[in-house]
């Protein structure tokens, strides 16, 4: 399996959401636009279904986010200014903490 290691997904996923307009960016996007860091993943990994989610790229992806929530990176699902289903927000703590402040 070629599927990068949570911590550099964690690390990633903040720093595509700081560099997205407020915070902001729908979950199919996110994954699409990490997987393109990853020329690595196969066509399977990235898009045969794996479990309940979409593949296991996804799956990882989620998990790395649901670490983000727990550490008050991210908003939770329905939660953040704006919200919506399948937009992932980060937060005022998320930002400082991937801008190095």
């Amino acid at each position: 399996m070629t599927i990068p290691h949570d911590d550099v997904i964690k690390k990633e996923l903040l720093s595509l959401l700081t560099s997205a307009p407020d915070g902001r960016m729908e979950v199919q996007k996110i994954y699409e636009k990490l997987a393109k860091l990853h020329p690595e993943l196969t066509e399977q990994e990235k898009y045969d279904r794996y479990r309940n989610s979409l593949s296991k790229w996804a799956n990882r992806v989620q998990f790395a986010r649901l670490h983000l929530v727990n550490h008050g990176m991210i908003h939770r699902a329905g939660a953040g200014p704006r919200a919506a289903n399948g937009v992932w927000i980060l937060t005022e703590k998320g930002r400082k903490f991937s801008e190095g402040r």
